[in-house]
Parts: C-alpha cells; structure tokens; sequence
C-alpha cells in the first residue's frame, strides 16, 4: 500500500513542479511586473515569448494563461478543447487558491489538471499564472498492478469542493468513500472460514495521501493474504488435537506421578501455538520413556513451526523488495525528467545573469564608493569628541594618582579633596557632552547606512530624517565654505522606503558640492520641502556655477560625466533617477542656467501604491 501511495504521490508531484518552476522564472516576474506598471508592448511580447517556448519544451503542457493580481488577463497560450466533465477541488470564490484545484475530461478521453501558481516579483504579488497539463499517460501508470497478487487492483480517487469523492479515471462520483479516509485495520479472520466460504473475497484499504485531496485504494485477494496463515494454522490446529488426543489417551493409562510433567508439557504446547519462538521444550532423565518420546517430538514440532513461520516472513520480505524495486524505478525517471527540465532551465537564466552581472557591479561600486565617503567624513567628525574624552580619561587617572599620593603620605586636605571633586565633575561634564555628540554622529549615521542597504517601506518624519542625512553628508562640507540649509515644516510624515530615499537625498547634496562649486566658492545649498494631500515635494537648490543647457538633457543618462578623470563614474544621477521613478514611485527633473545655479525637484507620493 505505502509502494502505491508513494507511485501516486510521486507522479502527481513531478508534474505539479511544473507549475511552480514556471512561476519561479526571474524574467518572467520581471517582465509582467514591468507589464503591468508601463504596459510596454516589448514586455507584452517576452511574456508571450516565455511561455510559448514553455509550451514548445514540454509534452503534457495544453494551456498557459497569465493574469494580472487585479484578475486582468495578459496572455493565453493553447486551447482546452471538447471538454466533457469537470471536477472542482477547491470553491473558486476562495481568495489566494493555488496549485492543483481542477480535473476535466474530454470527449476523446484525455484528463487534465487545472493548476494556480502566484508570480511573486520584489516581495509582492504581480500575478496568477493558470496552467493545464495533460495527465492521461499518468493515470494508466496510477493504476498499474500493485504487486499484491494476480487478482488485486487499484483506483484513484479525488475530493471536489463539496466534500465529495470522484474516481480519477472517469471522473464519477463515489457515494461510499469516506471523506476522512485511512489506512483500515485488517485483521486475520481466521482459517476456519477458508472451509465455510464466509471470507470477503477483497480486502480493501484506503490512504488518502498527506497534503492532497487524493486518496489511493487498494484491493487485495483475501485468499492470496491469508493462504501461508491459513496453512501455519491448520497445521498448527492439526498439532495442538494430536497433542490433546495423546495427553488425554496417556492420562487414561498412566498414574498420577505424570500428572505434572504432562501440565508442564501442556503449556509449552499453548506457548508455541500462540507463536512464540526460542521456547525451551525440557524433561528429565527420570521422566518415563512416553514423556521424553513426546517432548522431543513436540520440540521437532516446533522448530518446524518456527522454520514455517521463517518461510512466511521471507515471502514478504520478497514481495516488500518487489515494491521497493518498482518505486526506486520510478524515482529514476522522474530524476531524469527533473535534471533535463533543471539543465534547460540552467541554460536559458545563463544568458540573462551574463547581462545583468556587469551593470549590478558598477552599481554596487557606485554605492559603496559613495558609502565609503560618508564613512570617512563621520569617522573624522567623531575623532574630535572622542580624543577630548580620550584626554579627558587621561586626566582624570592624573588628578586620581595626585590624590591618592596626598592621601598616603598624609597631605590630603578637606580644601584640596574638594577642589578634586570640583576639577573631576567639570572634566566628567566635558566627557560626557563630548561622548554624546559622538554618539549622536553614530546613530545618525548607523541608520541612515542601514537604511541604504534596507528597502523596506517605513513611515518616517521628513523633517527628522533630512537632518539625520545631513549629519552623515556635512563632513563633506566642512572643510569648505558652502553651509547646508533645512526648510521644512515639522509635521510632515511620508510612508516610503527610507533606504531609497537617504540615499537620493544625499547623492544630490554631494552632487551638488562636487559639481556645483569651485575649489574656495562659498555658497548655500538648500533643502526645501512641501505636501500636499496625495504628495511631497523636496527641491535641492544651490547657487554654484550651475549646468549648461545641452548637458541637462543628458545629465540622467548613464555613464555621463562633466569630471571624467576626476573621480566621476557617470552613475550617481543615473541611480538617483531609477531609485526616485522605480523603488519611490515617483519623478524628478532639473532646471538650471550657467551661473544661476542648480535645482533638482523631486515629487514622491505620501505613501506608496500597493501598501
């Protein structure tokens, strides 16, 4: 039984991976993302393009249908033809129904199983992929013999979304399976009704299989069980009543002195009729001649018993390998199956990783070398509190030693004790202001960076968090003489990505310092926010040198740089760009004349769609 539940469990499995791995596809979450947010006719075309070589590779593929997550339809591949009957597993006005829900049959005899797959792409859910396969070749393997005897069988049923059960092949309903079903105890009913004909003809077992709504059920000859136990007790019956006989004629002939060797003997007897093995079957030298003669012959009985029993077990043991050699055959094909699917599938990600690889390297370098900048400007900002409370230890341990001098030579007194309480509360005050500036610049600084390499969507107070991107950018700006200005209302909350947004924010306040100024310009760069209901608006202002105008039509491009040679990848506006439009749904532009200086306009939504 647990060979065939595994046999049906296996094939539904291998197929239902099919499903999945589809879903699974990077390019084709992308390109239905992108889809539905730009409706790009491109897109549309890879989408079609995807599945239909899907369809192309495989065999048991009959339609691929693509939808978006408000249920709109993106693209249908293949046709469902002569549909004669249908079995719904799960109630279709269930939110959120995945994987195997539906079984139809055509005209022409061929079964399918309907399945839902969910297309997840960033985290979110961009779609339902619905998939049709062809299952007829697995149902005749489903109900190939069972190895349980000449005249055994097997079926296949599923439960519908009314709790009812319906027999796989044809897919008629079955009045009499319990929907709870389980593997039923089968007892032995004993030999005697192998004379009287009162035996059921079939032993039926039903195991509904772990995480599906498919049971298997198996029927077994009754008479192919029960025959080696059948035959072990008749000859063990025809033992016991010869046993019996000879005790009783023996009791008739011979005194009481034997009385108790042959109850001893008596009970040997019951042991080895109630199967147990290694029994002991003893006598002794005195005992007359009859008892030894019967307890060797019982003890023969035995081991023959044992010896039979031994000859049962390795039956099935033979029949156990039987099924075992049918599952691991199967388990063979369907790894070669797997590992072809899993090769293809190698083979068609190879070519999009090779093109994705070297721009996410330059993008990656982008932002650690930006990171790394705020990371030296902060730790040179920190230095200075730190070594005024470094000195500050320093004299502390000084002024310590002095008196604890004076106190051993017996100098100390009540003036200069206080005096040493005075001096070490002021220099204690003076650490502990240093200390936290220092731990002020840290904090800041910590969540801003872990911000940077977080995306996740978070409420934050616009206010607040802009001085908080300022302390990790003014190390930049304070060997010069350009001053950062804050205007921005203090209520104002927006729900957005933190990690996105610091690191628009400070990219352009960089930017603005190296492009923006001359080496000794003094300057102001200032910050200026407002919102309405639905938006909020963060313009960068400098009043530096300012862009010409055939550079802002190409200043978002990437790789374009006016510091070529001077440490100007090309690639910060170019990620600032991405990060404003794509990660914070959002737009940003420029405006700028030579000499008048810069400004960078950027309008976010108050909170994001989909959140």
């Amino acid at each position: 039984m647990r060979g065939q539940e595994i046999k049906v469990e296996q094939s539904l499995g291998g197929l239902l991976e099919i499903g999945p791995s589809i879903s699974d596809n990077s390019l084709l979450s992308s390109k239905i993302t992108n889809y539905v947010v730009s409706n790009k006719p491109q897109d549309f075309v890879a989408i079609r393009q995807i599945l239909n070589d899907y369809m192309a590779s495989s065999s048991v593929l009959v339609k691929i249908e693509a939808f978006s997550a408000d249920g709109s339809l993106l693209a249908s591949l293949g046709e469902l033809n002569n549909i004669s009957k249908s079995i719904n597993l799960i109630n279709e006005d269930e939110p959120n129904q995945y994987s195997f829900f539906k079984i139809s049959k055509t005209k022409i005899g061929k079964t399918y199983i309907h399945t839902a797959e969910p297309i997840i792409y960033g985290g979110k859910l961009q779609g339902v992929l619905k998939i049709v396969l062809d299952v007829t070749s697995s149902i005749e393997t489903f109900y190939d013999n069972t190895g349980f005897g000449e005249k055994g069988s097997s079926q296949v049923f599923v439960i519908n979304s009314s709790n009812q059960w319906a027999e796989l092949k044809e897919l008629n309903l079955v009045a009499d399976i319990n929907p709870k079903v389980t593997i039923k105890k089968v007892s032995y009913d004993g030999f005697l009704n192998s004379f009287v004909a009162q035996r059921l003809p079939f032993i039926t077992i039903d195991k509904l299989i772990p995480g599906r709504k498919v049971a298997v059920e198996v029927n077994i000859n009754s008479n192919e069980v029960f025959s080696a136990i059948d035959r072990f007790y008749k000859q063990l019956f025809t033992a016991f009543v010869l046993v019996l006989i000879a005790t009783l004629l023996i009791g008739m002939w011979f005194s009481k002195q034997i009385t108790n060797p042959i109850t001893v003997l008596n009970k040997k007897v019951g042991e080895v009729a109630e199967g147990q093995k290694g029994v002991e079957i003893e006598f002794k030298d005195r005992d007359p001649t009859e008892i030894v003669t019967l307890s060797v012959n019982i003890r023969k009985m035995a081991q023959s018993l044992w010896r039979m029993n031994e000859d049962l077990e390795g039956i099935v043991e033979e029949r156990t390998a039987q099924l075992k050699r049918l599952t691991e055959n199967l388990e063979l094909a369907v790894d070669e199956r797997t590992r072809e699917f899993q090769e293809a599938n190698t083979q068609l990600l190879g070519a999009l990783e090779d093109l994705h690889d070297a721009k996410n390297e330059l993008v990656k370098a982008e932002k650690m070398a930006s990171l790394g900048e705020l990371v030296a400007g902060v730790a040179h900002e920190i230095n200075t509190p730190l070594g005024v409370a470094v000195t500050g230890v320093s004299q502390a341990i000084s002024q310590l030693n002095t008196l604890e001098t004076h106190k051993n030579s017996g100098s100390l007194t009540a003036s200069s004790f206080d005096q040493y309480i005075l001096d070490n509360r002021n220099l204690l005050i003076l650490m502990t202001e240093q200390l936290n500036v220092a731990s002020t610049l840290i904090k800041n600084f910590k969540e801003v960076a872990v911000d940077q390499n977080n995306f996740d969507v978070r409420e934050l107070n616009l206010h607040d968090y802009l001085n908080k991107v300022f302390d990790t950018v003014k190390p930049k700006y304070k060997p010069t003489n350009i001053q950062l200005k804050l205007t921005c209302p203090q209520g104002i909350n927006v729900s957005t990505r933190p990690g996105a947004f610091s690191q628009v924010i400070s990219n352009l306040l960089i930017n603005a310092l190296i492009h923006g100024y001359e080496k000794n310009d003094s300057g102001v760069v200032n910050v200026i926010c407002s919102n309405d209901d639905d938006s909020v608006t963060i313009s960068i202002e400098d009043d530096g040198v300012g862009i010409a105008e055939d550079n802002i039509k190409k200043i978002f491009d990437p790789f374009y740089t006016t510091k070529r040679g001077q440490g100007g990848s090309g690639l910060g506006l170019s990620i600032v760009f991405n990060i404003v439009t794509e990660a914070l749904q959002g737009k940003i532009e420029v405006k700028s004349e030579l000499g008048k200086g810069s400004q960078f306009v950027i309008e976010i939504p108050t909170r994001l769609k989909g959140q």
